[in-house]
């Protein structure tokens, strides 16, 4: 029994010792940087072959799986002998030797086509050996998480390029949105550095990508957003495309969130610094860090027409969903930090230390930071949707009616209302001077912004005196917040005491509500004369219709004197007698006969004659008889 306890000794001593190592490589940063140290940074891919050659052979020489010197032994890697990261070097460089071999034959293929033949061969070689690669590192138990979707991004972009040059465009798509989905999400889960060369590899992959979507005759493929949608779809549609990219990328993401929570212990908020004890909390904020940071990404330019009203209504809603990450992420550290306040009060209700205060101060400084970036957010939310239903207003179509409801408007100006009321209840806030400020002038801007809107409803609806109370209203509280805005300023200026409490940030915050008041201001002016004028219009209008229905009551009276003959008619009132009209109606009457001389063109006058009458001289006679011959007669 003795010599058989021995013998298990020393197998599970033999065991320990052959337990196999931990492997972690960065594959895209390994292959950039000898890329461009051998050959590859002036485009020469014979120097690059040959110094992947040079590599494998050293590497199978350090590992002891040379392959015979005169004769040819294949000695093959599998997942049982390995132990050293260098044994996936080896199938790295292979791949690389095939790559750039099919690269150099690519350039030279130009004026000898028979070389393509050859081209795809090594493609072939390439695409072989990096699933190989990637099917080496999914089989072996230790490796890391980062190290395995670099190698599948690897495998996929190689595979990629070989059914690229075969004309397979579907599937050639399908491998290029696998690959380039996968730098992204390493670039967001990497340093720097490795963010660097993620995104250099995603501009290499766009143009492929773009071809391939031309032979497949799929357009809008110009911008980086169209091929982001376009890949998004192919992985969505694709049977093998990204079901195994989920769960991977997200526990990569969450490990790195893990590993920055351990790191991230305190920040700095209106000027305190706050400990973070609870890792949960820390990971909660990081997430919403990297939320927001998602969410600065989306730029939305409003729509000018109708046909740019989809195309913004998609942006808006890709941004309320990134708006509900973060706010998700707030929302879990707010209920955390909450129980942590909870239990922090009963265990003050058991003991109390000198240091309990300073501690329960700490949990709600970290509350309130939390719950007013939440409510923040959320405030920011709604301003986006009231933007959203002003410019469908504007752009109205069969489409988007539903969104075309300016009563909501008020509605969301509630919310903003009821989530300033929040922030105000939160810990210390009254405490903070110029923050309490701020909140103020956020209050009076948002009361007239609500009474400028419920303004227009009255307008759009004809109900002017009531549009016109609401736009004084409004008025009053605009004046109330400018008011505010320039007396901080003026402090500050002045350079007295709330000028140490207030930091740039709010300065600037400050200003851009003045100019937004001047705006909401000049908005609310314009209405005013609007209202005023469509008030007097409407007043002039019934003025002159009810002298219209006067003026044909008194044409359907009849006049007294003509109708003497009958009494007591329904024409005649004793209180207004109508006797006689005056001044009185004119009348036709006939007027003289005119002679039309129709003829005169027709008679032949002796215009002779008619100078002579004209003149007032007669005309010669002729004498008769015995004197006629001494003189003329006049």
């Amino acid at each position: 029994m003795s010599d058989i306890e021995d013998n298990e000794i020393i197998n599970n001593e033999t065991e320990e010792i052959i337990e196999k190592p931990f492997l972690s490589m960065n594959v895209l940063e390994i292959i950039t940087e000898e890329r461009n140290m051998h050959g590859l940074r002036h485009h020469d891919y014979q120097r690059y072959r040959r110094y992947c050659t040079k590599k494998i052979h050293n590497l199978r020489k350090f590992l002891k799986l040379t392959q015979g010197k005169k004769k040819y032994q294949k000695k093959e890697i599998t997942v049982d002998i390995i132990n050293n990261i260098k044994h996936l070097y080896v199938f790295l460089f292979s791949a690389e030797r095939a790559w750039s071999y099919a690269m150099q034959l690519k350039t030279e293929s130009i004026d000898e086509p028979r070389k393509h033949y050859h081209l795809m061969k090594r493609l072939k070689k390439a695409a072989f050996y990096a699933n190989q690669l990637e099917d080496v590192c999914k089989n072996y138990e230790k490796i890391d998480e980062k190290t395995l979707l670099d190698v599948q991004g690897y495998a996929a972009l190689m595979t990629g390029y070989k059914l690229f040059e075969e004309q397979n465009w579907q599937v050639a798509l399908e491998k290029f949105a696998i690959a380039r989905t996968i730098y992204e999400k390493l670039a967001a889960a990497g340093d720097p550095q490795q963010e660097a060369l993620c995104h250099s590899t995603i501009d290499s992959i766009d143009p492929n990508i773009r071809y391939c979507a031309y032979n497949l005759k799929i357009k809008n493929t110009s911008s980086e957003d169209d091929i982001a949608a376009l890949v998004e779809m192919k992985l969505k549609s694709s049977a093998t495309g990204a079901n195994f990219l989920d769960d991977k990328i997200e526990a990569l993401l969450q490990k790195k969130i893990q590993e920055k929570a351990s790191q991230f212990t305190s920040i700095t908020w209106r000027n305190h610094d706050i400990d973070i004890k609870n890792a949960k909390i820390a990971e909660n904020i990081l997430k919403a860090n990297d939320a927001i940071d998602d969410l600065e990404k989306i730029k939305i330019i409003d729509a000018k027409n109708e046909k740019e009203i989809k195309t913004y209504n998609d942006n808006v809603d890709d941004k309320l969903n990134r708006f509900s990450n973060v706010l998700e992420a707030y929302h879990d550290g707010q209920r955390l930090a909450e129980k942590e306040l909870l239990e922090d009060r009963l265990a003050t209700d058991k003991v109390i230390s000198s240091k309990s205060e300073e501690k329960t101060n700490n949990l709600k400084y970290l509350f309130s930071y939390i719950s007013y970036q939440r409510l923040m957010y959320t405030l920011k939310r709604n301003l986006l949707l009231i933007k959203q239903i002003e410019v469908n207003n504007s752009n109205p179509t069969k489409d988007n009616v539903k969104l075309c409801k300016p009563e909501n408007v008020v509605k969301l100006y509630d919310t903003i209302q009821q989530v300033i009321n929040e922030v105000k209840e939160l810990p210390f806030i009254d405490n903070d001077v110029s923050l309490s400020a701020l909140l103020s002038i956020k209050t009076w801007y948002y009361k007239a912004c609500r009474c400028f809107s419920c303004a227009k409803l009255y307008a759009d609806n004809s109900k002017i005196p009531e549009s016109l109370a609401l736009l004084l209203r409004a008025n009053s509280y605009v004046s109330n917040s400018k008011l505010e805005i320039d007396t901080i300023l003026r402090k500050i200026s002045a350079k007295k005491t709330l000028s140490t409490e207030i930091s740039e940030e709010d300065i600037q915050e400050l200003e851009e509500f003045k100019q937004k008041c001047e705006e909401v201001s000049e908005k609310i002016r314009k209405l005013r004369i609007e209202q005023k004028a469509r008030y007097c219009l409407s007043n002039v209008e019934e003025e002159t219709s009810s002298t219209e229905e006067f003026s044909k009551k008194e044409e359907k009276r009849k006049i007294l004197i003509s109708h003497m003959d009958f009494y007591a008619t329904d024409e005649f009132d004793k209180n207004d007698p109508r006797l006689i009209d005056f001044p009185p109606n004119f009348e036709p009457i006939p007027c003289k006969p005119l002679f039309f001389d129709i003829a005169s063109n027709k008679i032949d006058y002796s215009m002779d004659r008619l100078h002579l009458r004209a003149s007032g001289k007669t005309q010669e006679k002729k004498g008769w008889g015995l004197f006629s011959m001494w003189g003329k007669k006049k």
